[in-house]
Parts: C-alpha cells; structure tokens; sequence
C-alpha cells in the first residue's frame, strides 16, 4: 500500500463523515415534522485490495441511509386511527345535539309536557275560566314550539352529517392521490439506488391519516410502492395500486332526509378511475363510517322515538276531546268538542294546535256535559300523563339514552386517547428523533472527519518528505 492508498481512504472517510454529519443534521432538522423517521449511515468496510500478494483494507463505504421503521406498529397505528376516528366523531356530533336534550334545564321539552298537562289540571279547578284555558293554549303552543325545536336539531345534525359527506371523501380522494404520486417518486428514486426515505415517511404518515377517515389495509410492494385497499360488508375493494389510484370515493343521491326542506340524500360509491359502474359501499367504521352511521342510524332513531311521542300526545288528547268512555265533550259554549291538536301534525315537527282551539279558548272541551262548572273531560286529559301514558317517563328515557351515548363516547374516546398516545411513544422510541443522540452522533462522526483530514495531512507530510529526498 503506497502513500496514494492512504490518500485515497483519506479523502473517502471525509466523504463519507461528511455524508453522516449530513444524516444527522437532516434527524436535527426534522425533530418536530409529523411523521418523519430518523436514519441513520450504516458503515462497512470498503472491498479490499491486493498489494504484494496480500489483501489489504481501503477504507470505508456506505452500505446504505437506513431508517428507523416498524412496519407492525404502523398497521397498529393505522387500524387504531381508525378506531379514534370513529369514536371521535360520534361524540363531536351526539355533543351537538345533547343541549336540546338538557333537561337540567326548565325550559325544556320534559318541562313543557309536564306544563302542558299541569294546565289541564289546573283547568279543572276552574272549567270556566278565560286565563286557565289560554293557560292550556299557551302551554301547548309551548309544548309544539319544544317538539319543532328538538325534531329541527335531530334533523339538522342529519343534514349536517350528509353535507360533510362531500368534504370528508374529497379529502380522502387527495390522500389517495398523493400516495399514488409518492409511490411513484419512491419507485423511481429507488431504481436509481437513490435514498426515498422521507418520501416513504410522508407516504406512511398519508397512510395513517386516512386510516382516520376510512378503514384499510396496506401491502409494500418489493419496487418500494404500498397498494392500499378498503374492505366492509360489501367486498373488497382497491384503491391505490403503485402509482395508480384505482377507486375514488364518491356520493350518489338516494332519497331524502327527513328534514322540512327534505334536504338529499348521499350514499357513498367507490368509483373506478379508468371507468366502470360505481359500488355502493357500507362505511361502518373510521370518521366516514362514524358520519354515515350517525345520520342513518342514531340520530334517526331519536328522532323516530321523539316522533313516537309526539304521535301518542296528539292521538290520546285528541281522542278524548272529541269524546272519553264514549261519552261526547263539550266546550264552554256547549258545543261538542272538536279536535285539540291538527290531525295532520302526527310527528315532532308538524305537530300543531287544530284551528279549532288556536286563539279560540273556549273551543277547549273540558266537560262531559253542557253544566259549565263541568271538568269531568280536563280531569280526564290531564291523568293522561300520569295514568294512561306517562309521556314525561318516556322523554325522561329518550333523554337518558342520549346521556348514556354521550358518556359512553366520552369514555371509548379517552380509551382511545391513551391508546393512541401509547403506540406514539412506542414510535417515537423506535422512529423519533432524540436530540442527545443526534448531537452524540454528529460530534463522533465530526471527529471521524477530522482524523480522515489528519490521515490526509499527514500522508501530505510523507510526500514532501519523499520528495524532498529525491531532490
């Protein structure tokens, strides 16, 4: 080995030092960037080369910029978003829609069913008098404008939930987009034996974020791509596949909600890029299956029971203000009693007083008899909620499933929370930057660069003593 050995493993530990103080700096730089995985330069000895016959060493090489990645904790991190996702969502929109149901208040829907039926009673004491009946006027214009207000938050949540519907799949169809591209850089860099590690980085960090969107799955290809696919109830199906995005995401109207402007209705359809028929699909799980399941299912069954009840107190006291036991009813003018509540209002957002009683109090029939000091039929409509059908207990129930959704949502999404938080700190244990490591490293590999130039300056030294020799 002449002295042009030496320069030469010299001149290459400089390059290489200088490559890993490089890495090391890119770790510092990135310490904050979501997503990002620290590498690190994997050394190896450089080929050796023969000098009289024996094999010397020539130095150093780079075997490669390797990063720190799991690929089991990124499915974990991934299926996990998914799971939070959907929590997530579920207590954002039954928070929405819990004020309307506050019944700490006293001015809510339970208080003015129990009103309403308070007047009756009240009524009785009285049958003849004009303040106690437009008592019970009032309060049941009350007690329609309380079932309108809870109907219309129900129905406005729904409505809310399909318009997000355009924003949430948008999203997910950019996220789609920008794997298809990365993967396609990764591909390419890699065939040149480039370094694509912060692109496999953003790409794993997308992966991630739409696993909170949507359930899926992902397989690494060999060429460095990751196809990605989506699987429920109704097959499986591809969406990205190398470079290519297979399916979007996209809405279909089918029928409509069940709000007073009967706003459309979107089912969501995976739609081939390169053509074909779309596929309904059935999201039950990340935000899109936690927005599609609210708006079919939970907030359409409160609102079926808020229907329910809203049904029963119009058919009960109009029965029996038009007669009770078979007997007729009367008014305070003697006629015979007519409807209470519009036929036609039989759900919590049309029901509404009959023309018959509207601004007319003494249309209310509180007698079985034409004797004005007759109550007999008050006495009868208000024992309804206490005797027949306890409307008040079956809101208090309504009111009581909704807490319960509520505090179960709180409960699974702090779960979630810390389970989260925990695979994080698994991640960033294995893939996070530590600055004190990073400085450690960039101040050894800092002294490697400098005993690389020392090699040099000395070598330099033994030439000119060389060459001074042969003058």
């Amino acid at each position: 080995m002449g002295l042009s050995a030496a320069f030469e493993i010299g001149s290459a530990g400089l390059r290489i030092h200088q490559v890993a103080m490089e890495v090391m700096s890119e770790n510092i730089a990135n310490v904050n960037t979501p997503g990002y995985s620290r590498q690190r330069v994997i050394l190896e000895t450089a080929p050796p080369t023969t000098h009289n016959g024996f094999p010397l060493a020539s130095g150093v090489k780079i075997a490669t910029v390797e990063r720190y990645y799991d690929a089991l904790l990124q499915k974990q991190l991934v299926n996990a978003g998914t799971t939070s996702g959907y929590n997530t969502t579920t207590l954002q929109v039954l928070q929405q829609v819990e004020p309307a149901f506050n019944e700490l208040a006293k001015d809510g829907l339970g208080a003015a069913i129990t009103d309403f039926f308070n007047a009756w009673q009240d009524l009785t004491l009285n049958p003849i008098g004009t303040a106690e009946r437009q008592t019970v006027l009032s309060k049941a214009e009350m007690l329609t404008d309380q079932f309108r207000y809870a109907s219309r938050t129900l129905t406005d949540a729904m409505v809310t939930q399909d318009e997000s519907l355009t924003s949430l799949t948008s999203d997910i169809n950019a996220k789609l987009k920008d794997i298809a591209y990365l993967n396609g850089q990764i591909k390419t860099t890699e065939l040149i034996h480039g370094n694509a590690n912060e692109m496999r980085d953003q790409r794993d960090y997308l992966i991630r974020q739409l696993g909170e969107s949507v359930a899926v799955s992902f397989v690494e290809n060999t060429d460095g791509t990751t196809d990605v696919s989506y699987t429920d109830g109704t097959g499986t199906y591809s969406l990205v596949s190398g470079s290519t995005v297979v399916n979007n995401f996209t809405l279909v109207a089918n029928g409509t909600l069940p709000d007073p402007l009967s706003t459309t209705k979107h089912d969501v359809q995976l739609t081939p890029t390169g053509g074909g028929a779309a596929v309904t699909i059935a999201p039950t799980t990340g935000k899109l299956g936690a927005t599609l399941v609210m708006r079919d299912t939970t907030l359409q069954g409160y609102l079926t029971d808020l229907d329910t009840l809203a049904n029963s107190i119009v058919s009960d006291v109009n029965g029996l203000h038009v007669s009770t036991g078979g007997r007729p009813t009367y008014d305070l003018n003697g006629a015979a009693g007519g409807l209470f509540f519009d036929s036609a209002g039989t759900t919590a957002a049309t029901i509404s007083l009959d023309s018959n009683v509207l601004g007319a109090p003494a249309n209310i029939a509180a007698a079985l008899s034409n004797f004005s000091g007759d109550s007999s039929n008050a006495l009868a409509i208000a024992q309804l909620n206490s005797k027949v059908n306890n409307y008040s207990s079956s809101y208090k129930t309504l009111v009581a499933q909704i807490g319960l959704d509520v505090q179960a949502a709180k409960s699974v999404t702090s779960q979630d929370a810390a389970f989260m938080k925990q695979l994080q700190t698994l991640r960033d244990s294995n893939s996070g930057v530590s600055l004190d490591e990073e400085l450690a490293a960039l101040i050894k590999y800092q002294r490697s660069y400098q005993a690389s130039a020392r090699l040099i300056t000395t070598a330099t030294e033994m030439m000119d003593t060389v060459i001074a020799m042969m003058r």
